[in-house]
């Protein structure tokens, strides 16, 4: 005899319930869509390995997507789990819903409008199988009582329901839900037998639940693919905003207790200006949908709102709006806003509420899991940026300058880094190293490896001697990444660099402008590898004027040239580049690496230029430090530059330097909120002025436009303007933790006026 009872499992292919419990089952589940106009119907079986309840089988209506797969059988919030426990019939009306929807937010994705419940428990011969389960939608009518005969007809199909159960399992067959629930059409699959009355329910359209799967499937793939708040976006674009007939969209998260728009699509900037910002202690549609965990629809028709609002809401006069939070991990962690066509006068059906509904949970899952990874992004780099020098030295024996490049895979850290110590003997050590790997734990490593270098340099250790040291040190903390490292220690007075390397490239150095020397370094191992080497060092003169250069190999083009090839690039750069400015001569060996969108490797160079003692020269460095929010020493740093040019007999440039300075030390305090480190430098043919902060967002000049007076860094930029006007040349580079704003001033022709 044919049952009429069809399954559809996951994929949407029509099968048939396997066992007599399923049969029985999907009857009494066609027996209650029979007699009650509910909205879904499942049957909930114990889980086999845990205190839950999963469901077993569920019509396929066009909200069956909405029932909740498994229920913890001990939460006696959900009426289900009260039926269960209490072997007795529990109705829940629509308001007792919505409490339990505010206390726990996560359940806004099951009933994502107003919802009446029924749940009755399956008891038997003394034991309690299950549940059945039945929902109402209340959108129209959200006061309305289950009615009584309702009641009365879910308690008897669940007794008979029970005493069937009974005997099956008396017979062997297990009690326990499936892994994966059947859904069943709510009409039978075949005609009925003649004679018998036709089924009193059908579906107004030919949507099931099922059907929803393919937008949720679309939705899922294009997140899962999401890196961006604006990949984000662009999927609730094209998978909600346009499916569901919306003119515009908008996102908004929680952050410190107020609504911050992380996206929108077709909203003006005005109504963008509006929402951001709403504290969350201000009732408005948007912040009552996140406080209240409930969705707002409203039609132009609707009287306006919330007039109290400093911010007042917009009027309604021609566009419907939806207002739903943004469920993730169990809370509400935001709201989207829909706004239709004016034309439009009737709001989706309660299918597809509770479509977007679930839909907006996966973006906000989302967007919860890029702020959770932007978070470890923002650590790792204030971690790696904490290790590198916060400055460079300033000697007038040499001009040196930095850059480093974090890869943009993984966690964006590595454990490159670079520095230069004091040596007790007044010589300069130049320091670089690359740990293997790029992650929290290769920066780790690299942070033990420059503080080690550090402290046996200052004690007037050889460079092969430090790096023995460090290898054994490695060993000893039992660091599970191996490293390479090259050290050079310069005499200042005489010239002589002494280098040893430990698998590290060795430092190319220019002696003059198309010349390269090359070091006659043996390369030893990497350090931490366990074997105990002993490490070689080799001396070399360098005249003054030469060029230094320590990398890491990240700076090569290995992938599109050949390590050879590369190497051979980066060396002629080292040597044609521009050697009057280390700042210019770094940005051009960077310049192809920082096109690149993708760096899959960490990117570390330390430049020096040995300038030594020229015959007839004398230079001449004057350094001064300013701390944060001190803006009142703007003025002190213009009475220092005074004096320091008066000593240097340079005050001719001191009204054009004054003014620049002012601007760009101003510009840092106020933006950069850190200490600001003023260096200068007299050469032969002017002074140079360097600011450091610790902000790597580059200075830029603002064109002074009306527009200007709603632009916060207008102020800023037209200082920069001024600082373009009057300076020979400047520029920005990035430079340890932060960046360096230079100023160059050429002196007038009368020349280099020596000091007596």
């Amino acid at each position: 005899m044919s049952t009429g009872i069809e399954a559809v499992p996951a994929s949407g292919r029509p099968g048939r319930p396997s066992s007599p419990r399923d049969l029985a089952i999907g009857s009494a589940l066609l027996d209650l869509a029979g007699k009650l106009a509910a909205t879904t119907y499942a049957a909930y079986l114990p889980v086999a390995d845990r205190p839950a309840l999963g469901v077993a089988m569920a019509l396929d209506t066009p909200c069956a997507f909405t029932i909740p797969s498994e229920l913890d059988v001990d939460d006696l919030r959900l009426p289900t789990a009260r039926a269960f426990q209490s072997g007795d019939l529990v109705a829940v009306q629509a308001a007792e819903m919505r409490k339990l929807t505010r206390q726990v937010p996560a359940h806004f994705l099951h009933n994502p409008f107003p919802t009446a419940v029924a749940s009755v428990a399956l008891v038997a011969g003394g034991r309690t199988f299950g549940c059945l389960s039945v929902h109402w939608s209340r959108t129209k009518a959200p006061d309305d009582p289950v009615a009584p005969e309702e009641l009365q007809h879910l308690r008897r199909i669940a007794q008979k329901l029970a005493g069937e159960l009974l005997l099956l399992a008396e017979s062997g067959l297990p009690m326990h839900a499936p892994p994966i629930p059947l859904f069943i059409p709510p009409v039978p699959a075949e005609p009925p037998s003649a004679g018998a009355p036709p089924p009193s329910t059908r579906l107004d359209r030919d949507l099931t639940g099922t059907t929803f799967l393919y937008q949720l499937k679309r939705l899922s793939t294009e997140l899962a693919a999401a890196v961006h708040v604006r990949d984000v976006l662009t999927a609730a674009q094209d998978q909600i905003m346009a499916p569901f007939g919306a003119s515009a969209l908008m996102l908004c998260r929680v952050r410190d207790e107020r609504l911050r728009v992380v996206g929108a699509s077709g909203f003006s900037r005005e109504e963008v200006g509006r929402v951001d910002g709403l504290p969350l202690s201000r009732s408005t549609p948007e912040t009552d949908a996140v406080t209240g965990v409930e969705a707002r629809l409203q039609q132009p028709s609707d009287p306006p709102a919330h007039t109290d609002a400093p911010h007042p809401a917009p009027a309604l006069d021609a566009h419907p709006r939806a207002y739903m939070p943004l469920i993730a991990n169990g809370r509400a962690i935001g709201c989207c806003i829909l706004e239709f066509p004016a034309q439009r006068r009737r709001f989706p059906a309660d299918e597809d509420i509770a479509l977007a509904a679930l839909m907006l949970g996966q973006i906000g899952q989302t967007l919860e899991r890029i702020h959770a990874h932007e978070l470890e992004h923002a650590f790792a780099r204030t971690m790696q940026q904490s290790l590198l020098p916060p400055s460079l030295p300033l000697r007038p024996e040499t001009v040196v300058t930095s850059r480093y490049l974090p890869a943009t895979a993984g966690a964006a850290v590595g454990g490159d880094w670079y520095d230069i110590v004091p040596l007790p003997d007044g010589g300069i050590g130049l320091a670089i190293g690359d740990v293997e790997g790029h992650s929290v734990e290769a920066a780790g490593v690299m942070g033990h490896l420059r503080s080690a270098v550090l402290a046996y340099a200052s004690e007037g250790h050889e460079p092969a001697t430090v790096l023995e040291r460090i290898d054994a040190l490695l060993r000893v903390l039992g660091a599970s990444r191996y490293a390479t490292c090259c050290c050079l220690w310069l005499d200042p007075v005489t010239g002589v660099a002494k280098t040893a390397t430990a698998g590290h490239p060795l430092p190319l150095i220019s002696p003059a402008p198309g010349e390269l020397t090359a070091l006659d370094v043996p390369v030893g191992p990497p350090l931490g590898l366990g074997n105990g080497h002993r490490y070689e060092q080799r001396e070399a003169v360098l005249p003054a004027g030469s060029i230094i250069a320590l990398y890491t190999d990240g700076l090569l083009e290995t992938r599109a040239l050949g390590p050879d090839a590369a190497l051979v690039r980066l060396a002629k750069g080292v040597a044609d580049g521009n050697r009057e400015n280390m700042d210019m001569l770094a940005d051009g060996l960077i310049s192809d690496r920082q096109r690149h969108k993708t760096l899959d490797d960490d990117l570390a160079l330390l430049l020096m230029r040995y300038d030594g003692l020229q015959p007839g020269e004398q230079q001449d460095v004057a350094r001064l430090s300013v701390q944060r929010y001190d803006l009142q020493a703007v003025a002190s740093t213009r009475h220092y530059l005074r004096d320091v040019l008066k000593r240097w007999r340079s005050e001719v440039l001191l009204d054009d330097l004054q003014l620049m300075l002012s601007e760009v030390v101003t510009n840092a305090l106020i933006h950069a909120q850190s200490d600001v480190d003023i260096r200068m430098r007299r050469h032969a043919g002017g002074v140079r002025v360097e600011v450091q902060d610790n902000s790597p967002q580059p200075p830029v000049p603002t064109v002074i436009v009306a527009d200007d007076a709603m632009n916060a860094e207008a102020e800023s930029g037209r200082g920069l303007l001024i600082v373009d006007a009057l300076a020979t040349s400047w520029g920005s580079s990035p430079a340890g933790r932060g960046k360096t704003t230079w100023m160059e001033m050429a002196l007038p022709d009368q020349g280099f006026i020596e000091e007596r």
